[in-house]
This record gives structure tokens, C-alpha cells and sequence, in this order.
């Protein structure tokens, strides 16, 4: 079975289960489904509109960047949503587990990641500081491993005679 596959299988064990435990989550979003009418055939035309995207994205570091962008997708699509009064019951439902799941039920988490998304990016004086800060910005959210230095083994081999508190047999 390739990985694909794998992830796939277990993904659906998870929603298997959750709907068995939780049921809530999954019994709100079929309700959106139904309010769409997302179960028709025409909403499967042209591919998936984000799941493929996240498929893409294999490597842990890598798959945080990209939910944090679909995350995002959906608390503006909530919002574009707000008056939709049949649905809020449920989206507030789905929005919590979201916020469970992606952000640890952490409050300050998603303040902060809502702020950024409320960002005006038209706005001159949003520009300035935004380019004023990037360097900071990308500093610190470049890798440090090159920054790193290494550290020097303290081991018994070609050491010197000093022996390593850690190592028993380098006092050999």
C-alpha cells in the first residue's frame, strides 16, 4: 500500500471515529452539505479544491504552512457566512473543532491568527510597517541549524586522555 493510501485509510478511520465518539462535528457538516447542496454530481467537476493541494504537502513542517492557509480559507468563508442564521449552529460547531484540533483550544493562538488575516494589505501605512518589520520577520522564520555551531563530542575516542563523566569506558 503506498503512502498515499495509507494516509488515506487513516484518515478515514479518524472520521469513523470521531463520528462514533463525537458525532457532533460530522453531523454539523453534513448539515452544511445539505444546506449547499454540496452532495450534487456538479460540485465534483474540475478536482478537489483543497484536499488535493494538502496531498502535496507530505513533510510535517511543511503540512502546518499549508493548513494554517486552509484554516484561514475557512474561518473567511464562516465569516462571509455570519448571516446565514439556518447554519450558524453548525458552523460554530465546525469552528470550534478547528480551533480544538489546529490551535489546542489555545485562545491567543487564534486571536493572533485572526488578527493576520485582518490584516488590510491595501493600506499604505499597513505596507510601511509590514516591509519595515520583514527582515525581522524573515530572520525569524529562516532555519537556524546553519546558524548553529556544532558542539564539540566530549567522547573517548581521539580526545585526548581526559575521561567523560558520561562515558564510564573512557576512564578506561
Amino acid at each position: 500500500m503506498t503512502a498515499t493510501h495509507c494516509i488515506l485509510a487513516l484518515l478515514l478511520c479518524l472520521t469513523q471515529a470521531i463520528s462514533y465518539c463525537e458525532g457532533t462535528p460530522i453531523k454539523e457538516i453534513e448539515t452544511l452539505k445539505k444546506y449547499f447542496n454540496s452532495s450534487s454530481s456538479d460540485v465534483g467537476e474540475g478536482g478537489d479544491l483543497l484536499f488535493e493541494i494538502l496531498k502535496n504537502w507530505p513533510e510535517d513542517g511543511d503540512t502546518k504552512l499549508i493548513e494554517s492557509q486552509i484554516i484561514s480559507f475557512y474561518f473567511k468563508l464562516f465569516e462571509a457566512l455570519k448571516d446565514h442564521e439556518t447554519i450558524q449552529d453548525s458552523i460554530n460547531t465546525i469552528k470550534a473543532d478547528l480551533i480544538a484540533n489546529f490551535f489546542n483550544n489555545s485562545e491567543a493562538k487564534v486571536n493572533d491568527f485572526e488578527k493576520i488575516t485582518k490584516i488590510p494589505v491595501n493600506d499604505p501605512q499597513v505596507q510601511r510597517k509590514a516591509v519595515n518589520e520583514l527582515i525581522k520577520v524573515m530572520h525569524r522564520l529562516s532555519p537556524k541549524s546553519s546558524l548553529r555551531k556544532r558542539k564539540r563530542s566530549r567522547c573517548c575516542f581521539g580526545g585526548g586522555n581526559r575521561p567523560n563523566k558520561n562515558n564510564p569506558a573512557s576512564a578506561v
